[in-house]
């Protein structure tokens, strides 16, 4: 008992071990990544989040690249009326993400930078401007015309870098580290810091929020401005986030965990400044959603390991089965409320338990099947020894009504033979013979019942479903004086007498299970068939035919193409029992010996 728990101990050691080596290694984070964006799709179907005051788009499209007539390089006057526009409706914050000029284009066209920096000047009282920055070819950030940056104020400048897990799906916003080297804030941090938000920016985005963003295409506002539209400035920017950038089909696009445009509710191949924006919405709510803290997570991990600590059962399976909807339930409600918990991780280390204790417990049965094997299965037919250990033959008194073939072998004269042979010359014999016959009788879909002194109860069709009993039964008969003929040639040759038997057979219905007392009993046939056999297998010597079967046996086989070579020997008296209708079979060439 103590090494059997020892065993369980240290097998649940090497559960957490591998668990714990699991989180460290982060083995399920592309699982935990497929659930994650699972659960932000299910949550924005079931619990919408709207937000009153949300971000604001104005996006580049098609419809303004057409109706502006310069390379969008040369967009100074444009952005600078925009911007003039913007603080007439006097919005919270303004955000670009678009790429603006590297130096002066006056040498292009004289005072060409002026429009826009007077767009800036104009924003600047009204409201924080955040100039975006990307990459160039190099990695490094690309720079903007210094005057620009100047005017615009200090921390002006922000990265529109996004960072992509390693599947590519942008979730995870991550200040200050998504460039190697780098340390400029990105567009919806200095967005929020502007707003005086001061909550732990880095996290998962929470895709949860808002509905799904549209835009406003930049030559609409343009044409607002121009017309002297104030109420549709106000009513649209007036107090809130605008964040500019380009929602071309081709340009900028990144693979969200959620479809987030309106105009393109199916894709999750989206423009940047969607996740600039959906970045921004998360900060200005509650935060970026956190991961549960490391030491929480393995303590979790161990909690799901427990599946180990039990052996196997229906409700074990039942819980095991029904913890997985759990999991992903309750971390569902709790990414809602802004704690990220793995959930593939815990459903591994669940299953990690429940299999390796299933597999535990295999290799248990199985050692202790060998055991039983090795220590029994000598005693016992194979057949019964198998019926035993898959639970067919359970461990009580009684039995059951089922029809079968049974088959008596004895050998002649045996008596006589072992008193001129030494016991241990007479055991030999006695196992070389056994061997054979045990073989002839299994390979033809028999069960040895017993050995009785030199005697052998077969029965075909108890235990093992057979096509034809009766069949089987003659052919294992047949098959028995095959080998006693090589087995008879080998005692020849050591100088000892062959050996003849006598085989009968019957079929019948029989009464099959344990016999004995609750302390002791065996499987064995109980019934007139057995005793019609027996006496058949006495009559063997009389009748001088090595296998003597009854009319029965004979019309079974004869329907199943087995009877060949049996001579109908009549009806016969045999002792205790009434006439019996006997057929009787020779070898093709008769040994002289074997009768």
């Amino acid at each position: 008992m103590f090494v059997f728990r020892h065993h369980i101990l240290l097998g649940f050691a090497l559960v957490l071990c591998t668990a714990l080596g699991m989180l460290k290694f982060d083995v399920s984070t592309p699982l935990d990544n497929q659930l994650l964006d699972q659960q932000f799709r299910l949550l924005r179907q079931l619990v919408p989040e709207p937000l009153p005051s949300d971000v604001v788009l104005i996006g580049i499209d098609e419809k303004t690249y057409k109706a502006l007539p310069e390379p969008s390089a040369l967009w100074h006057p444009h952005l600078g009326k925009l911007l003039r526009g913007l603080a007439q409706a006097k919005p919270s914050v303004v955000g670009f993400d678009v790429t603006l000029p590297v130096h002066s284009y006056n040498f292009l066209i004289p005072q060409y930078d002026v429009s826009l920096l007077q767009g800036i000047l104009a924003i600047r009282p009204v409201a924080p401007l955040v100039l975006g920055q990307s990459l160039d070819e190099n990695q490094r950030f690309r720079p903007i015309f210094p005057p620009y940056l100047a005017v615009a104020g200090q921390n002006a400048a922000a990265s529109v870098v996004i960072c992509t897990d390693e599947d590519g799906v942008v979730r995870r916003f991550v200040e200050n580290l998504c460039v190697e080297g780098g340390d400029m804030t990105t567009l919806s941090g200095r967005m929020a810091e502007h707003l005086g938000v001061k909550r732990r920016w880095e996290g998962l985005i929470d895709y949860t929020l808002g509905a799904p963003f549209n835009y406003i295409p930049m030559i609409d506002v343009l044409d607002w401005i121009d017309n002297g539209d104030q109420a549709h400035l106000r009513a649209n920017f007036a107090g809130k986030a605008v964040l500019l950038g380009a929602v071309l089909p081709f340009e900028d696009r990144h693979l969200l965990p959620v479809p987030l445009a309106a105009w393109d509710p199916d894709s999750r191949l989206l423009p940047g400044v969607l996740i600039h924006a959906q970045a921004l919405r998360s900060m200005l709510v509650h935060g970026m959603i956190q991961t549960l803290e490391i030491k929480w997570l393995a303590l979790l991990s161990i909690l799901a390991a427990l599946f180990w600590w039990h052996p196997g059962s229906r409700w074990k399976l039942l819980l095991f089965v029904l913890s997985f909807p759990a999991i992903f339930v309750a971390t569902t409600m709790s990414l809602w409320h802004g704690l990220y918990i793995p959930a593939a991780g815990l459903m591994l280390c669940a299953t990690l338990g429940f299999f390796a204790r299933a597999a535990f417990e295999a290799l248990l049965a199985y050692r202790k099947n060998k055991q039983l094997s090795a220590a029994f299965s000598g005693l016992v037919s194979q057949h019964v020894f198998k019926e035993i250990l898959s639970g067919k033959i359970k461990p009580v008194l009684g039995g059951e009504r089922v029809r079968a073939a049974v088959l008596f072998a004895d050998i002649r004269d045996f008596t006589t033979r072992s008193e001129s042979l030494s016991p241990e010359r007479t055991i030999e014999l006695l196992n070389s013979y056994f061997s054979e016959m045990t073989d002839a009788i299994q390979i033809n879909g028999g069960m040895i019942d017993k050995f009785i002194g030199d005697g052998i109860m077969a029965s075909f069709g108890t235990l093992q479903a057979l096509p034809n009993a009766s069949r089987c039964a003659l052919e294992a008969a047949q098959e028995m004086l095959k080998r006693l003929t090589r087995l008879n040639l080998t005692l020849q040759e050591q100088g000892h007498t062959p050996i003849a038997i006598g085989i009968g057979i019957h079929v019948g219905d029989v009464i099959a299970g344990n016999v004995g007392s609750v302390s002791r009993y065996e499987y064995t046939l109980i019934g007139d068939t057995v005793n019609i056999a027996s006496r058949l297998e006495g009559a063997t010597k009389e009748h001088g035919y090595p296998i003597i079967c009854s009319a029965v046996v004979a019309q079974d086989a004869s329907g199943a193409g087995g009877a060949d070579g049996l001579r109908d020997l009549g009806e016969h008296p045999i002792k205790g029992h009434t006439n019996i209708h006997m057929y009787g079979w020779l070898p093709p060439v008769l040994n002289a010996s074997t009768v």
